[in-house]
Protein backbone atom coordinates (compact mmCIF):
# COMPACT_ATOMS: atom_id res chain seq x y z
CA UNK A 1 0.00 0.00 0.00
CA UNK A 2 1.41 3.26 -0.97
CA UNK A 3 1.34 6.12 1.86
CA UNK A 4 1.16 9.53 1.63
CA UNK A 5 2.00 12.60 3.60
CA UNK A 6 0.15 13.53 6.44
CA UNK A 7 0.24 17.29 4.69
CA UNK A 8 -1.43 15.44 1.82
CA UNK A 9 -5.09 14.48 3.35
CA UNK A 10 -4.93 16.98 5.27
CA UNK A 11 -4.92 19.60 2.45
CA UNK A 12 -8.23 17.65 1.64
CA UNK A 13 -9.67 17.97 4.72
CA UNK A 14 -9.24 21.94 4.67
CA UNK A 15 -10.49 21.97 1.69
CA UNK A 16 -13.74 20.38 2.91
CA UNK A 17 -13.76 23.03 5.71
CA UNK A 18 -14.02 25.53 3.09
CA UNK A 19 -16.58 24.38 1.30
CA UNK A 20 -18.89 23.58 4.42
CA UNK A 21 -18.02 27.51 5.62
CA UNK A 22 -19.27 28.63 1.70
CA UNK A 23 -22.69 26.54 2.63
CA UNK A 24 -23.16 28.27 5.72
CA UNK A 25 -22.54 31.32 4.11
CA UNK A 26 -25.43 30.69 1.96
CA UNK A 27 -27.62 30.23 4.72
CA UNK A 28 -26.16 32.28 7.65
CA UNK A 29 -25.66 36.14 7.54
CA UNK A 30 -22.22 37.18 6.63
CA UNK A 31 -21.08 38.33 10.12
CA UNK A 32 -21.87 35.65 11.78
CA UNK A 33 -19.81 32.58 9.49
CA UNK A 34 -16.29 33.10 10.85
CA UNK A 35 -17.85 32.45 14.61
CA UNK A 36 -20.44 29.95 13.65
CA UNK A 37 -17.84 28.42 10.90
CA UNK A 38 -14.92 27.43 13.64
CA UNK A 39 -17.70 25.89 16.01
CA UNK A 40 -19.83 23.90 13.23
CA UNK A 41 -16.43 22.57 12.20
CA UNK A 42 -14.84 21.57 15.88
CA UNK A 43 -18.98 20.12 16.22
CA UNK A 44 -18.65 17.93 13.48
CA UNK A 45 -15.13 16.71 13.97
CA UNK A 46 -15.80 16.06 17.41
CA UNK A 47 -18.93 14.41 17.23
CA UNK A 48 -18.62 12.36 13.43
CA UNK A 49 -14.91 11.64 13.46
CA UNK A 50 -15.13 8.09 14.40
CA UNK A 51 -12.96 8.48 17.34
CA UNK A 52 -15.13 9.63 20.16
CA UNK A 53 -18.44 6.99 19.01
CA UNK A 54 -15.90 4.82 17.12
CA UNK A 55 -17.18 3.33 13.95
CA UNK A 56 -18.12 -0.20 15.32
CA UNK A 57 -20.10 1.55 18.11
CA UNK A 58 -22.12 3.28 15.47
CA UNK A 59 -24.08 0.45 14.30
CA UNK A 60 -25.99 1.06 17.33
CA UNK A 61 -27.15 4.58 16.89
CA UNK A 62 -30.46 5.62 15.10
CA UNK A 63 -29.92 5.44 10.99
CA UNK A 64 -29.92 9.36 10.82
CA UNK A 65 -26.62 9.31 12.95
CA UNK A 66 -25.36 6.97 10.71
CA UNK A 67 -25.99 8.53 7.96
CA UNK A 68 -23.78 12.06 9.09
CA UNK A 69 -21.14 9.30 9.92
CA UNK A 70 -20.92 8.39 6.97
CA UNK A 71 -21.21 11.86 5.14
CA UNK A 72 -18.60 13.78 7.85
CA UNK A 73 -15.00 14.44 5.54
CA UNK A 74 -13.68 13.65 9.58
CA UNK A 75 -15.09 10.30 9.99
CA UNK A 76 -12.58 9.39 6.35
CA UNK A 77 -10.16 11.75 7.11
CA UNK A 78 -9.26 10.04 10.67
CA UNK A 79 -9.32 6.88 9.03
CA UNK A 80 -7.27 7.71 6.18
CA UNK A 81 -4.74 9.54 8.65
CA UNK A 82 -4.82 6.56 10.84
CA UNK A 83 -4.06 4.09 8.14
CA UNK A 84 -1.39 6.04 7.01
CA UNK A 85 0.67 5.91 10.17
CA UNK A 86 -0.09 2.47 11.23
CA UNK A 87 0.75 1.03 8.11
CA UNK A 88 4.78 1.48 9.11
CA UNK A 89 4.02 -0.59 12.06
CA UNK A 90 1.82 -3.27 10.40
CA UNK A 91 5.12 -5.27 9.07
CA UNK A 92 6.19 -6.18 12.15
CA UNK A 93 3.07 -5.26 14.92
CA UNK A 94 -0.40 -7.42 14.96
CA UNK A 95 -2.24 -3.78 14.85
CA UNK A 96 -5.09 -5.52 14.04
CA UNK A 97 -6.49 -5.49 17.43
CA UNK A 98 -6.84 -1.72 17.29
CA UNK A 99 -7.62 -1.43 13.51
CA UNK A 100 -11.05 -3.46 14.69
CA UNK A 101 -11.35 -1.92 17.97
CA UNK A 102 -12.06 1.55 15.92
CA UNK A 103 -13.69 -0.35 12.81
CA UNK A 104 -10.91 0.72 10.59
CA UNK A 105 -9.28 -1.83 7.59
CA UNK A 106 -6.10 -1.09 6.02
CA UNK A 107 -7.11 -1.60 2.54
CA UNK A 108 -9.95 1.41 3.10
CA UNK A 109 -7.35 4.43 2.28
CA UNK A 110 -8.17 4.66 -1.24
CA UNK A 111 -11.60 4.87 -0.67
CA UNK A 112 -11.08 7.20 2.36
CA UNK A 113 -9.69 9.61 0.28
CA UNK A 114 -12.10 9.75 -2.50
CA UNK A 115 -14.56 9.83 -0.07
CA UNK A 116 -13.47 13.31 1.38
CA UNK A 117 -13.25 14.39 -2.35
CA UNK A 118 -16.83 13.44 -3.01
CA UNK A 119 -18.14 14.79 0.27
CA UNK A 120 -15.91 18.33 -0.65
CA UNK A 121 -17.78 18.12 -4.15
CA UNK A 122 -20.50 17.77 -2.72
CA UNK A 123 -20.51 20.71 -0.44
CA UNK A 124 -18.71 23.05 -3.35
CA UNK A 125 -21.67 22.21 -5.79
CA UNK A 126 -24.65 22.95 -3.26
Amino acid sequence: METIHPIDHSIIINLNIITVRYFLSILLPYGAIPLIGVVWTLFWAIAFGGTVTSLSDRDSLDPFLQWLFQMSPFRWGNEAFYINEINFYADYLDVQDRLDFYGYNLDNFTIDIGAIMLIGLFYWVN
